[in-house]
């Protein structure tokens, strides 16, 4: 960390931000123990989130499939679950993915809860439902080993979402489970507030700074912003070229932003853009790897 951003630091900490360094945390000292990879990537392989214009252009997969595939292909031995490719949360089918992770020798280290809940709607029944499927997509992370849990404030009253949030983490602390935090789509896409909803629910939550989801005019600022609070880094790519270069944003940028800051987390490797991808899934999951690899 350069005297600046030390200087800085001070600065959040004296104002009562800086809940625990997020730059401080230096538990990976291998490469491979750096680097996780989302089921995003292989969505349209998925009969859950394919397109339905969209033929499979690989085998089809299922999330019981995804720790032997990500260790035997790609040499990784951490994965991410999207939410949307469970099939349920039905115990005996927890239970099979529990036994398929740990027969590839595998950790799961997030899952990425997506599904249709609003925690800080201002209806309160809403926020019931939504907090109580939360806790129970919270369950399941813990049965399954998961080392943390993705969740977003989304839509509603920020001090709605901010009460939902410091249940959830009571939950996830009583389980041993790190809470995070992503610029997704909804309130949390300020960094002001996301910063607040990271002070004040207080220790065990971080932000999850995605590459991807700020618009171009403030990605680089906003995301000097968030970093030092981050756990967990979302290293996205979008749109690809044909000769398989990135071109929606500098990803070299966001990656040199992490390490200015003292990032010592897991890079998730993850693709996404709203239009199915033309171009291979492995091979753009092998760029961001190898891309990544460097920065480490």
């Amino acid at each position: 960390m350069n005297r600046r951003n030390f200087q800085k630091t001070l600065g959040l900490m004296a104002a009562g931000l800086m809940v625990r360094p997020a730059f401080g945390i230096s538990l990976h000292n291998k490469v491979a123990d750096r680097l996780t990879m989302s089921t995003v990537n292989f969505r349209e392989r998925f009969v859950q989130t394919k397109s339905s214009d969209v033929s499979y252009k690989s085998a089809p997969l299922t999330l019981d499939q995804i720790p032997e595939y990500f260790r035997d292909r790609f040499k990784l031995s951490q994965v991410e679950f999207w939410s949307k490719h469970f099939e349920s949360l039905d115990q005996n089918y927890l239970k099979d993915l529990k036994a398929a992770l740990s027969k590839s020798k595998s950790k799961l280290v997030n899952i990425q809860f997506d599904e249709d809940y609003q925690i800080g709607s201002p209806d309160e029944s809403v926020r019931k439902k939504s907090l109580d499927l939360a806790l129970r997509w919270l369950d399941a992370a813990h049965f399954l080993g998961s080392g943390a849990f993705r969740v977003n404030p989304g839509n509603g009253e920020v001090g709605h979402a901010i009460n939902s949030l410091k249940t959830i983490n009571q939950a996830c602390q009583s389980k041993g489970l790190i809470l995070m935090v992503e610029n997704h789509f909804g309130m949390e896409m300020d960094p002001d507030i996301h910063l607040q909803i990271v002070r004040e629910v207080g220790k065990n939550i971080y932000t999850l700074p995605d590459f991807g989801n700020y618009d171009k005019a403030v990605r680089y600022d906003a995301l000097k912003k968030i970093m030092p609070f981050a756990y967990q880094v979302s290293a996205k790519t979008m749109a690809f070229d044909e000769k398989l270069n990135h071109v929606s944003f500098d990803f070299d940028h966001c990656m040199k932003i992490c390490v200015d800051s003292g990032f010592k987390g897991i890079y998730s490797v993850e693709q996404w853009s709203r239009e199915p991808i033309k171009e291979n899934e492995e091979a753009i999951a092998d760029w961001m790897i190898s891309k990544i690899k460097t920065y480490l």
